[in-house]
């Protein structure tokens, strides 16, 4: 597997993480939804990050 390969589907997991934590921090502060953890929105928000910085440096890496 190619590293420029990487792009698009990390490009769509980073999205889909901070869509998550997006949800999972509107369920939970302004809906009160209880079964929710706010640990989950944390650890949602770190992961779309990490996913989003790889998906960067892959890009500038590529088009170098």
């Amino acid at each position: 597997m190619k590293i420029y390969e990487l792009i698009k589907p990390l490009g769509i997991v980073a999205y889909v993480a901070l869509l998550l934590a997006f949800l999972t921090g509107v369920a939970k502060f302004k809906f009160h939804v209880r079964w929710i953890n706010v640990k989950w929105h944390i650890w949602l928000g770190v992961i779309a990050v990490i996913l989003a910085t790889i998906h960067a440096i892959i890009v500038i890496y590529v088009n170098m």
